[in-house]
C-alpha cells in the first residue's frame, strides 16, 4: 500500500508541475508576441550587434529589469523579473536581459520622463506614439538619472 500511495503522490507533483511550466511558458510566448508587437524594433538582436563598438559612460551587469509596460493602458509587456545589463552610451539606454537573445535600445532623443522610485529607475520613453515605461532595479539609481538627464537636456 505504501508503495502504491507513492506513486500516487509522485504523479499529482509531477501534473502540478507540468501544468504549471506549461502556463508560465504559454503566458510567456503570449507576451513576447505583445512585446513584438508594441515594441518591434527596440527589443531585437540586432541591439547587440549595433552596440558592440560602442564605449559607454555608465555600465552594471548587476541590474534587475523589473518590467517594461505601456504606461497608456498599463499592459505589461514582461513576464518575469529577469536580471540584466544596463549601459548608457551618448545616444542610447541598453538593455540586455541575461539569458536572452535581444536586448532593448532606446535611443536618448526617445525618452521622455526619467525618475526614481525605491531604488528603482523608471524611464518612459515614447515609441510609434505609444509611451512605454521601462524599470530597473540597480545600484545608485541616481546616478543613473542625473547621467541620463544630462544626456537628455544636451541632446535637446
Amino acid at each position: 500500500m505504501p508503495g502504491l500511495l507513492y506513486v500516487i503522490v509522485l504523479t499529482v507533483i509531477f501534473t502540478v508541475l507540468l501544468v504549471g511550466f506549461t502556463a508560465a511558458s504559454l503566458l510567456s510566448q503570449a507576451r513576447a508576441i505583445v512585446r513584438q508587437r508594441y515594441l518591434g524594433s527596440v527589443f531585437r538582436r540586432r541591439n547587440i550587434r549595433e552596440v558592440a563598438k560602442l564605449r559607454p559612460i555608465l555600465a552594471t551587469a548587476t541590474a534587475v529589469l523589473v518590467q517594461v509596460k505601456d504606461a497608456e493602458t498599463n499592459r505589461l509587456l514582461t513576464t518575469f523579473q529577469r536580471p540584466a545589463t544596463v549601459r548608457l552610451y551618448k545616444r542610447c539606454l541598453y538593455v540586455k536581459p541575461h539569458f536572452a537573445a535581444s536586448a532593448y535600445l532606446i535611443g536618448v532623443s526617445d525618452i521622455t520622463q526619467v525618475s526614481v522610485a525605491s531604488h528603482e529607475l523608471l524611464v518612459t520613453f515614447t515609441h510609434k506614439d505609444r509611451a512605454i515605461a521601462l524599470q530597473c532595479r540597480l545600484s545608485n539609481p541616481t546616478k543613473w538619472r542625473d547621467a541620463l538627464d544630462s544626456l537628455i537636456s544636451n541632446h535637446k
